[in-house]
């Protein structure tokens, strides 16, 4: 109830502070700065933003994996290549709230001794939203990004990704060095941690595991250093050490934004979003115990004998092609409203169990000691166990995990590229729901093995997107910065494959 109270008042805070009124409109006796512990409540929970859950996450990022599945064309638009303003969404939106505010934060904290551990989360926080952005759209702004208030610049250059990657490592590493538990606590309003040193640590070293494994094909050296850098020095250990905000179905604003948008428009009953053909066949090819908490029909059956999931790459003229005795939308399951969709569950940015397939795709390639086997063990255990933070409906029971595991999917895989195969579906269903991470996995890695869709009516039809597309205002309201951007890295469309992307 505490941590429920305190996220409250920062962000009713911030609310009233952040309000743009004439000066003539001023209270004089309301203060005209925001404090420290409501800019990082708002940059750690606005990234869980509603309309960036539902457009940008599962309307493109998860359809293009073949986790879900719409008949829509224009919000849910990913699971058939159509390219829609949605795909700038996403810019538009952290740079105007999230950046700002960390960066605002970082202004604030960076000269004063006894905000030290502050300025050290506000360095790690500010890197986990930069990786998000440049992993969906390649080059961005960053060294001049979120300050244009300080420096009066509103027309940041664009950075190219590679500079990117190099600036979030050492700013990661910079904040890890500065935490400490001699310095003082960090602000209130930490709704991820809780203001503990020790898991923010292990945040940053497993945020630098991440980066380090996507950097392997673009800048092998250092991602190798990197990523045996940040095992050494202390990844997440145990489920626990999970990085989510808990969400409050108290009040509206608190609510988690999945099941937010879901209730607001009512998006279980009208067939919007389904699972995924290609995903739910996976879940029940394997007999995955996560299908119950991930899956339910619409009227909230999640029996895994009858869910049943959509085709990818259709919209409602042509789905009889792709499915000859469709008859309604209500036939299919879509997310869990008993589990995913409650108000009050968590968004989850990352996981011990992500960690730990990382560490056995590493150890596979040589990059560092230990048993691959166990590691895929453990993340799989550690993502099931971890399905009770969406409730009592979650809990997976020990005996399901066991009968899961029992079936050795990882060591009966004879070859090395198909130890890697196993890693990558399993990361693909650990992370559903984190369809960013989903997305970025399957670009770096090509796993899991999907088939593109051919939906007539889109230009990329047969090949699944690789980036998002900036928002079309970039070019009128920052021109000269976004084509310089583009001469760089290649045309702003979803086909050009961004600095860590190789073939």
């Amino acid at each position: 109830m505490k941590l429920y109270i305190t996220f409250f008042i920062a962000l009713s805070a911030l609310f009233f502070v952040s309000c743009d009124f004439e000066e003539k409109n001023i209270n004089p006796n309301n203060s005209s700065t925001i404090e420290p512990g409501p800019l990082l409540t708002y940059s750690q929970f606005y990234t869980s933003n509603e309309g960036l859950a539902k457009r940008a996450q599962i309307g493109y990022c998860m359809m293009m994996v073949q986790q879900t599945a719409s008949l829509e064309r224009d919000e849910m638009a990913g699971d058939k290549y159509l390219e829609t303003e949605m795909l700038g969404v996403f810019f538009t939106e952290i740079f105007s709230s999230s950046i700002k505010h960390i960066q605002e934060l970082i202004n604030k904290t960076k000269d004063d001794e006894s905000l030290a551990n502050s300025y050290a989360v506000a360095l790690i926080w500010k890197s986990y939203l930069f990786h998000r952005i440049t992993d969906l759209y390649g080059d961005i702004p960053y060294s001049e990004a979120g300050n244009g208030f300080v420096t009066q610049n509103f027309y940041p250059g664009y950075d190219a990704q590679k500079d990117i990657y190099a600036g979030l490592v050492s700013d990661i590493e910079k904040g890890i060095s500065i935490l400490d538990h001699q310095n003082a606590p960090i602000v209130p309003g930490d709704i991820i941690y809780q203001g503990d040193i020790d898991k923010w640590k292990q945040f940053g070293n497993s945020l630098l595991l991440r980066l380090g494994m996507r950097m392997e094909k673009a800048d092998p050296d250092f991602a190798r250093s990197v990523v045996t850098k940040a095992i050494r020095n202390g990844v997440m250990q145990k489920t626990g050490d999970i990085c989510m905000v808990q969400h409050s179905s108290a009040k509206p604003s608190t609510e988690n934004p999945v099941g937010s948008v879901f209730k607001s428009h009512g998006l279980v009953n009208s067939g919007a979003v389904k699972i995924s053909r290609t995903f739910m066949n996976h879940l029940l090819q394997t007999n995955d115990p996560r299908i119950r908490v991930y899956c339910a029909l619409p009227n909230g059956n999640n029996n895994p004998m009858e869910q049943k999931g959509l085709p990818n790459g259709y919209d409602i003229l042509s789905i009889y092609e792709g499915e000859p005795d469709y008859r309604s939308l209500a036939d299919y399951s879509t997310l869990n409203p008993a589990t995913l969709l409650q108000l009050d569950a968590p968004t989850i940015h990352m996981t011990y169990a992500e960690v730990e397939l990382l560490k056995a795709e590493a150890i596979l390639k040589g990059w560092i000691s230990g048993d691959a086997g166990e590691s895929y063990q453990k993340a799989v255990r550690s993502s099931m166990e971890q399905q009770a933070y969406y409730g009592t409906e979650g809990i997976i029971e020990e005996t399901d995990i066991e009968a899961y595991l029992m079936q050795d999917l990882f060591g009966k895989a004879p070859t090395l590229e198909s130890k890697l195969n196993v890693l990558g579906n399993e990361f693909w269903v650990a992370t559903f729901l984190n369809g960013y991470e989903s997305y970025a996995n399957w670009r770096r890695t090509g796993y899991p093995v999907l088939f593109p869709v051919s939906f007539s009516g889109s230009p990329n039809k047969g090949s699944i997107p690789r980036r998002f597309t900036y928002p079309t205002e970039e070019y009128s309201v920052n021109p000269g910065n976004v084509k310089e951007a583009v001469e760089r890295q290649g045309a702003d469309a979803v086909s050009t494959r961004i600095w860590w992307d190789k073939e």
